[in-house]
């Protein structure tokens, strides 16, 4: 394992390391108001290191670190590793970094295997506080606040959740995309140690934590990065622009071994199971394989998966491209595009072969992966770049139900259904960003825009309409956990009705689990088991879903109740099948 960075407490010595090569000296600094007259030499080590452990601090201390310049002169500056900060400025100069006691008593809890991830995406600030009793004024919950909804998301059958940002970014209220520090928890949501509680909350519900890093960019108006070692540049940063801030120098081992850190932090400080990092397109270059940026990716995956072989590591390469995994080597990317080809299919465009794009591991984009749990798939539960919108609701951001005209919508609630319906049967790990789960209306945002508060709203998931979606989500969840073959199944089409826009494909895998999965993408309603779907299996078949049942929202009788057809000679059963819907039927 590699040397930490930061302030380790060690016993009763506290170890402090930091990487600052174009520094003449580094003094590491306990009374800040003589910072300039006071300070312990840190001890200069290989390739720009500084290092010493000292008992004169303690846990709980404030510290800082003093550079001396190489033309003599001095500058406080704050540890760029520091584990926790007085707030959020880095530029404020009464903020400093505080020695912080990483021990936690874990409880026993194993990060599930890759196949296994149902994922709940979630803006822990936005998540709470509205309409719920938990007021809060500065419009930002907290990782305790957010204790009391983690049996909602358990009792959904998620298993993982998926949290933006949590680290510590300017001001109280952000998506949590522009870092200040990227090993202090944002203040705004409590102390380090609320969030290892929250972890390990999460852990006793059997919910692993997903956290997400922000590597490609740093925060273009307050980070510790500026002009750490030098007041003119800094050995952290390139001069590289991205569309949100400077880019880190990806090439500087120092930076590699930064970062590797960082992760690391996630995973023996914070328990974690997981790591998402943000826009690896930009770190490998939209236009190619960028070799830095790429040696940077692989550094961290290929260090990550020799000391923490169960985690997850997972891109955001929207560009899809199945080199993210062969060549940079993350176990999962983003799937985009289903999104979008789902969207078009709910609306008539070309139903079918877009409907049939989404299904697989390799179908339609020109990529191929090799396993399920590859891509993260999210067609039927949006993400939070599909749901938040920063710009007072003027653009097509939306939550899902609101594509197809609104949670009052009877249509729209149907294809709402059964689009998370299908993002779970589907080949691909599937995720749902918070709201959609309840038919949450318009869109999402962190605070009080021109149009008022789009926080997760608890009074419409607690409605008619929220509860019908909820007892859907947690039906066809359940299914996913009772059949092994939708979590790592192969899959066939075995039925394509163009007229109707009706599709049917079939998974299974070693175990003999067979489920058949029929989509009506249309507004004709089939009953007295009228419909014929080629099955390519011969048998008998119990529905074990269907998402216009009454409790979702649908109707009484829409389904296959205590009907279980036989595939008849022409490899046809002959089932109801409503409109909007999707049903599932095992073989029995």
């Amino acid at each position: 394992m590699m040397t930490h960075f930061g302030a380790k407490v060690t016993g009763s010595t506290i170890s402090f390391r930091v990487w600052a090569p174009k520094a003449a000296q580094v003094d590491v600094v306990k009374d800040l108001t003589q910072w300039e007259t006071t300070g312990f030499p840190l001890e200069k080590t290989t390739n720009g290191f500084w290092k010493k452990s000292l008992s004169d601090f303690k846990q709980g201390d404030p510290y800082g670190f003093k550079i001396h310049k190489t033309n003599g002169e001095k500058q406080f500056r704050i540890d760029p590793a520091t584990r926790d900060t007085l707030n959020s400025l880095v530029m404020n100069p009464y903020n400093y970094g505080i020695v912080t006691n990483t021990s936690y008593q874990w409880d026993n809890f194993t990060t599930p295997a890759f196949d296994d991830l149902i994922l709940y995406q979630c803006h822990l600030a936005s998540f709470c506080g509205r309409n719920d009793g938990l007021h809060r004024s500065n419009w930002a919950a907290t990782f305790n606040d957010a204790i009391c909804k983690l049996d909602y998301i358990k009792n959904m059958g998620f298993n993982a959740i998926a949290l933006l940002p949590v680290q510590e970014y300017s001001f109280d209220r952000s998506w949590g995309y522009n870092p200040s520090f990227y090993f202090s928890i944002e203040s705004a949501y409590g102390e380090p140690a609320d969030l290892r509680k929250f972890v390990n909350e999460c852990h006793k519900r059997g919910i692993a934590v997903i956290f997400d890093v922000v590597y490609n960019h740093i925060s273009n108006t307050d980070s510790s990065f500026w002009h750490f070692d030098d007041e003119n540049t800094s050995s952290y940063l390139t001069s590289g622009e991205t569309i949100w801030g400077l880019s880190p120098a990806f090439w500087e081992q120092g930076i590699k071994d930064f970062f590797f850190a960082n992760m690391a932090m996630y995973f023996d400080e914070y328990n974690g199971d997981g790591i998402r990092f943000d826009s690896t397109e930009t770190i490998v270059n939209l236009k190619g394989w960028d070799e830095d940026g790429l040696k940077f990716l692989q550094y961290l995956t290929w260090m990550s998966k020799q000391s923490y072989p169960s985690k997850y590591l997972i891109a955001e390469n929207l560009k899809l491209d199945d080199q993210i995994i062969a060549q940079a080597g993350f176990h999962a990317t983003w799937d985009e595009p289903p999104y979008y080809n789902l969207l078009d299919a709910l609306q008539g465009i070309n139903t079918i072969n877009n409907i049939k794009s989404i299904l697989g591991t390799n179908f339609g984009f020109g990529a191929n992966f090799s396993f399920s749990w590859n891509l993260i798939k999210y067609p039927g539960g949006g993400s939070h770049d599909k749901c938040g919108d920063s710009k007072n609701g003027n653009t097509d951001k939306r939550y899902y139900v609101e594509k197809f005209g609104g949670r009052s919508n009877w249509f729209a609630r149907a294809k709402a259904r059964m689009a998370w319906a299908i993002n779970v049967a589907i080949q691909g790990t599937p995720m749902l960003f918070m709201g959609n789960e309840c038919h949450m209306g318009g869109y999402w945002h962190t605070e009080q825009d021109t149009n008022g508060d789009h926080r997760f709203d608890w009074a419409i998931a607690g409605d008619c309409y929220g509860i019908g979606m909820q007892k859907m989500v947690t039906a066809v969840n359940q299914v996913r956990w009772q059949h092994s073959a939708l979590r790592k199944g192969s899959l066939e089409i075995t039925h394509e009705d163009y007229t109707n826009s009706v599709l049917a494909f079939k998974r299974w895998n070693n175990e003999g689990d067979i489920v058949l999965v029929i989509i009506n993408a249309g507004n004709q309603n089939f009953d007295s088991v009228s419909y014929g779907v080629n099955t390519s299996q011969n048998g008998q078949w119990q529905q074990i879903f269907c998402s216009q049942d009454a409790e979702f929202g649908g109707w009484d009788g829409a389904g296959n109740a205590y009907y279980q057809p036989w595939t008849q000679l022409n490899g046809n059963i002959y089932v109801n099948l409503p409109k909007w819907s999707l049903v599932m039927f095992k073989l029995l």
